[in-house]
């Protein structure tokens, strides 16, 4: 406890070197971190408390193996001034790196608040030795107050992309970002970073890249607890490992769900990570193509959800059972895989504000194919797939009226052979339904959408209304001799490139034929009735918070007659690119 108080007191000074690795001076401190083992897995991996270097290099050998395996591909030593600390790339923005790391490992003249500190030299390398990023960086802070906090972005000159070791190119990690945490506590926890190795008996022994697997015991306000005291937990941080991510397996991903940020010294055999979902807003604000659990498992028109090798940590095998807000399969089978199941998902259409039901296909693999996610059988050589694979299929949807479909619903995976194996999936939809349906237009980043004179058309006049779940300060018709103004209009959209939702704002004019007024003014000037066309525009300055991404959606405004009974569903699609700023 007396290390992490004195994490705490040291925050926002200026004696960054005490909190970290130093190159210079090579000097070791609390708050700096590697991977340190107990005792008894040292001795396991061959090593022997007489401090012999031969074992010490067969057991730490072993472990840096294990940390050079594909899903580590991300991890890398940050140099940021003289400071040696452990980071996870995230992916890249234009010229820059993205790199993940603990608060304390970098500089920042007001990092107790949420800041931006521009003007330290940093350096990232992959495991590899490949040099990604180095030069003069921009750091981001939450706002660092304690291990729960000990978080930055940092945004460094891109050299090269990572490689993976067949020389493709490496995916970003999957970070969490689902606010509960109750269901992950009491589970496995996996480290990789740099910096010293030894274990409680023999202190330091060593230095480098290596893997270890902890454990976390409980959350203390958003510091994870990991005591290395078990035979199944036996890893634990030490100094050089600082702002290693902490990863935990679910359902198939492999996910950062943690920040190294202290430990308790060798005899302590304990280190503290802090949770980096509570930030998840945060961090999507800070890198909006982070990739996270929510966006990995949400389903859009074009991208399946695929969840790959469920089983692989799973003592046999395993089926899915429909879950909340779904309608499909609700008991297992074991029969040779074939077909798929078939699933009906409620969902909410944002163009009419109506609630429908989706269909969806969804199928489980075996080594032999894939089936239905129901069956649990699996084929030679083992059971180490079971894959869950959900998709949307439009030739399934016909009679479904175009729109932005979004809803949220679950699977639940249930073990075979482990009956005590069982986890819900979250899933969530952003189905855009008839993006080529009639439309009156299409509004962009930089055109509108304008209607055709609907006033020419009928007798009298015609104003226009919001339809659906758009959302506008035009909520009934109005009579008025004020010009040079416009409606709001707040519009559901999807992030094609997040598949997150978001709301749009447009401006929305109906042309009285001597200027421009709110859609929903029915008034015609003096040379008659015969014009009353809509536009709808996009405007940046309405859209200052909006996330970079490219948006689409489906919106309807309905048009009628002031003096007669014209009634008219217009549908309009929103195709906006906006780039970061």
């Amino acid at each position: 406890m007396f290390i992490q108080k004195k994490l705490i007191e040291t925050v926002g000074t200026s004696t960054s070197k005490a909190l970290f690795f130093s190159l210079g001076a090579a000097t070791l401190s609390s708050q700096a971190f590697a991977v340190g083992i107990s005792d008894a897995k040292f001795i396991e991996l061959g090593g022997s408390l007489s401090n012999d270097q031969a074992t010490v290099r067969k057991v730490y050998d072993h472990l840096n193996q294990i940390s050079r395996e594909q899903r580590f591909d991300a991890v890398g030593r940050i140099i940021a001034g003289g400071a040696l600390c452990t980071a996870t790339w995230l992916g890249n923005e234009g010229d820059k790196a993205v790199i993940l790391t603990a608060a304390h490992c970098v500089l920042g003249d007001n990092k107790d608040q949420e800041s931006v500190y521009t003007g330290q030299n940093v350096s990232f390398r992959t495991g590899d030795g490949r040099l990604i990023a180095s030069g003069t960086a921009t750091t981001h802070f939450i706002g660092y107050t304690g291990c729960h906090s000990d978080i930055a972005i940092v945004k460094a000159p891109l050299l090269t992309s990572p490689i993976n070791a067949q020389g493709g190119a490496v995916p970003q990690p999957v970070i969490a970002d689902a606010p509960d945490f109750n269901q992950y506590v009491g589970k496995p926890m996996t480290l990789a970073g740099y910096g010293i190795q030894g274990t409680p008996s023999l202190g330091t022994v060593s230095s480098g890249r290596a893997y270890g697997l902890g454990h976390i015991s409980r959350d203390v306000g958003g510091c994870l607890r990991n005591p290395a005291n078990t035979e199944e937990a036996w890893a634990f941080g030490a100094p050089g490992d600082s702002g290693s991510a902490t990863w935990q397996w679910r359902e198939g991903q492999f996910v950062g769900v943690g920040v190294t940020s202290w430990w308790a010294g060798w005899n302590g055999r304990q280190s503290g990570h802090g949770r980096v979902a509570p930030y998840q807003a945060w961090m999507k604000k800070t890198y909006p193509e982070i990739n996270t659990v929510t966006r990995t498992r949400t389903l859009t028109e074009d991208e399946n959800v695929i969840l790959n090798d469920v089983e692989a940590r799973v003592n046999g095998t395993v089926y899915y059972l429909a879950g909340n807000n779904v309608s499909g399969p609700t008991s297992g089978k074991w029969v040779y895989p074939r077909g798929f199941s078939a699933l009906s998902v409620a969902m909410v259409n944002q163009t009419t504000g109506q609630t429908h039901h989706i269909k969806l296909r969804a199928q489980r693999q075996t080594w032999c194919g894939w089936g239905e996610i129901n069956n649990g059988v699996y084929c030679s050589p083992d059971a180490t797939k079971g894959g869950l694979k959900v998709w949307f299929d439009a030739n399934d949807n016909t009679a479904a009226p175009a729109g932005l479909y979004q809803g949220d619903f679950s699977l639940t995976a249930k073990g075979w052979h482990d009956h005590s194996y069982s986890a819900d999936i979250a899933l969530k939809a952003n189905i855009l339904v008839g993006s080529h349906s009639t439309l009156e237009g299409t509004v962009t980043a930089s055109s509108a959408a304008t209607t055709i004179r609907y006033d020419s058309t009928v007798n009298g006049s015609v104003y226009y209304l919001p339809e659906g779940n758009v959302q506008s300060d035009a909520s009934g018709r109005v009579w008025s001799g004020q010009f040079n103004t416009w409606s709001s209009l707040q519009v559901p959209v999807v992030n094609k490139t997040t598949k997150e939702s978001a709301t749009i704002v447009l401006r929305a004019s109906r042309y009285v034929g001597c200027g421009w007024s709110v859609m929903n003014n029915g008034v015609y000037c003096s040379n008659g009735a015969n014009y009353g066309q809509l536009r709808v525009s996009y405007h940046p300055e309405d859209n200052a918070t909006l996330p970079a991404g490219d948006y689409e959606t489906l919106f309807n405004i309905r048009a009628r007659g002031w003096h007669s009974d014209f009634n008219k569903l217009l549908t309009f699609k929103l195709d906006v690119e906006k780039g970061a700023q």
